[in-house]
């Protein structure tokens, strides 16, 4: 009987433990917000709406984990001569946020991508957040920051790729890439 006393409260202590871990699983078999749906296996890319910011054909917003990319370029007034016709400028130059936005919208506009959710699926600005995967199967938050198009942003808990983006990060630095080179 003593034995039963002592094990009882541990029991119960181990089965309690056990039970907070597993509500995050079990929760996103009970929530629709959170389990992984068939529509986001193949979904198309409607727009980029900035470098870390997609709109898909349904008109929903998807926000990039773990990236922060740079504001979307401003328009610029072309000059124009007394006919209408576009002066070019001596010197093209090409900003960083509108070569940034060009690589975005090369890799997934009017693609087919497949959306992959974390534990949290709203950012503080209400955005869905997801890892968003190319048809060729690469992840584009690591491949944009890679290629120096964005920083790494890793808000827990949304961290199950964070080895993976912080080593695309680390690769573009050394590369002195983009954002983390001399643009």
């Amino acid at each position: 009987m003593a034995m039963q006393k002592r094990i009882f409260p541990s029991m119960f202590l181990f089965v309690l433990g056990l039970a907070s871990f597993m509500a995050p699983v079990l929760a996103a078999d009970l929530n629709p917000l959170l389990a992984p749906s068939v529509k986001y296996q193949s979904i198309r890319v409607a727009r980029v709406l900035a470098v870390d910011r997609i709109l898909l054909d349904d008109d929903e917003k998807i926000a990039l984990i773990g990236i922060k990319g740079p504001r979307p370029p401003k328009q610029v007034d072309v000059k124009r001569d007394v006919h209408g016709f576009i002066i070019p400028d001596e010197v093209p130059e090409v900003p960083f946020e509108v070569e940034a936005m060009r690589y975005a919208k090369a890799l997934v506009e009017g693609k087919a991508v497949r959306l992959e959710f974390d534990t949290q699926r709203r950012n503080d600005q209400g955005l869905v957040e997801a890892y968003v995967f190319l048809p060729d199967g690469k992840l584009l938050n690591a491949e944009l920051l890679r290629f120096g198009y964005a920083n790494i942003k890793l808000v827990p808990p949304n961290m199950k790729y964070a080895p993976d983006l912080r080593k695309a990060y680390q690769e573009a630095r050394h590369e002195m890439r983009g954002m983390q080179g001399e643009w």
